[in-house]
């Protein structure tokens, strides 16, 4: 494998290529550094339910929660616990599943190659057995648990399912007590087979690491894994969720403070990973400065005693889904949806303070700049990127382009009343006495 040189406007050293197997490798060299970060991550995630099988052609519908589950026992195998090697090499290692891409990481200050092999083998190498599952059905089982007992994590599923139908991105991540029930060594491995072929997933070295030595390392792994080059499954097709399916949801919990989570759902969706990934920057800025700490917002509620330290904007948007999720502890759940409807409203009618756009995109650039002096925000960066066949550079040219007259339409377009739901998470009774 041939990797090439990326250009880029930060001066960093970046080599990029695709194997013959499809796998896209990306290696950024940082010889001062002690440590380098690896990254191996599958084009799978929750939403993935419904899949054509590429070896048997048949459609499948999983249980919910498969790719997280998946997740945990790629770990272990018939030697035992993975993460035991990667200490033994002196090694981190770590996982997660997100709605679209799951990753397998690793940091280490020596035996960087060593590292890449048992990343490289584990992750491609399936090992499920009946008692190893029914035993980690168990322990994803008490973590489904410790997360419905979370306020932040209940209040915001409430506000997913209030805001979808149909789409699975309204379903916990990790699946529910009784879908993980159904999960079998058979699901697994047709997962795995599915999904976790070198042409839907993409490796990212950074640090330390001789590329050359790296790619070789790959190339002799990848030769002995003919059989799943190439291809990978046929997703469902891209739901159509329009509508809200509820306008309102309420929890109760054992909490001393209610919670109000207001959510937007978007409508400009696109296949086309530079239209998201310009929809994503353009409503991030809109976020900022509208909700962002140093807003006029922020500063006007926060003196009120209508927000605290908890409250936040973000948004999260894909291919086939996006939503704003903005709010925190409060007193009066109703007023700080009336204030931030007003908020929104305001910037729909007058557009955003060019002075402070300006502020807004310096610290953005200056903040993604920043990044490179972390080996793991660069290698997740670009994992990420690369799942929209990009590369964070593009995401630092679209930033510095963006107009004002962008953003504004943006927020016009996202910030719409019409296509709004909150959550609500309200103290039981007991709580309060």
């Amino acid at each position: 494998m041939n990797l090439q040189p990326i250009e880029n406007a930060l001066g960093e050293e970046v080599l990029a290529g695709t194997h013959d197997s499809g796998l896209r490798v990306v290696v950024v060299r940082k010889p001062g550094f002690s440590r380098t970060f690896g990254v191996f991550t599958t084009n799978y995630g929750s939403i993935d339910d419904r899949f054509v099988d590429p070896k048997t052609g048949a459609p499948m519908h999983v249980p919910d929660g498969v790719a997280h589950f998946l997740e945990h026992k790629m770990f272990e195998d018939e030697r035992g616990d993975v993460s035991d090697r990667f200490s033994a090499l002196g090694a981190m290692s770590n996982a997660f599943t997100s709605f679209t891409n799951t990753s397998y990481l690793f940091s280490t200050s020596s035996q960087e190659l060593e590292c890449l092999d048992l990343l490289l083998d584990f992750v491609q190498e399936p090992y499920f057995t009946p008692e190893l599952v029914k035993k980690e059905q168990g322990i994803i089982g008490q973590e489904i648990r410790m997360y419905d007992d979370d306020p932040s994590w209940r209040i915001y599923f409430g506000l997913l399912q209030a805001l979808f139908s149909e789409h699975p991105v309204r379903i916990n991540i990790a699946g529910t007590e009784e879908s993980i029930a159904r999960i079998d060594p058979e699901v697994l491995f047709a997962c795995h087979r599915a999904f976790y072929r070198p042409a839907n997933m993409v490796l990212t070295l950074v640090g330390a690491i001789d590329p050359e030595a790296a790619t070789a390392r790959i190339d002799a792994d990848l030769a002995q894994r003919r059989d799943t080059w190439g291809g990978t499954a046929h997703r469902r097709k891209p739901f159509v969720d329009a509508t809200i399916r509820a306008r309102t949801a309420t929890l109760d919990m054992d909490v001393a403070r209610r919670k109000l989570l207001l959510g937007f759902k978007e409508h400009e969706l696109s296949s086309e990973g530079l239209a998201v990934e310009r929809r994503e920057i353009a409503t991030n800025l809109v976020l900022e400065l509208l909700f962002g700490r140093s807003s006029k917002t922020y500063e006007r509620l926060y003196a009120q005693g209508l927000v605290d330290e908890s409250f936040s904007a973000q948004y999260s948007g894909e291919f086939d889904f996006g939503f704003a999720a903005i709010g925190g502890d409060t007193d009066d759940p109703d007023r700080l949806e009336q204030e931030l409807l007003r908020a929104a409203d305001e910037f729909a009618r007058n557009g955003p303070d060019r002075a402070d756009l300006d502020r807004i995109r310096r610290m953005s650039v200056g903040r993604f700049a920043g990044q490179f002096n972390s080996t793991e925000s660069v290698a997740l960066g670009f994992a990420s990127a690369s799942m929209r066949d990009l590369t964070p550079f593009d995401s630092l040219h679209l930033l510095r382009a963006i107009t004002p007259e962008e953003v504004h339409a943006r927020g016009k377009a996202l910030l719409d009343a019409s296509r709004c739901a909150r959550s609500v998470l309200e103290p039981r009774a007991e709580s309060t006495s």
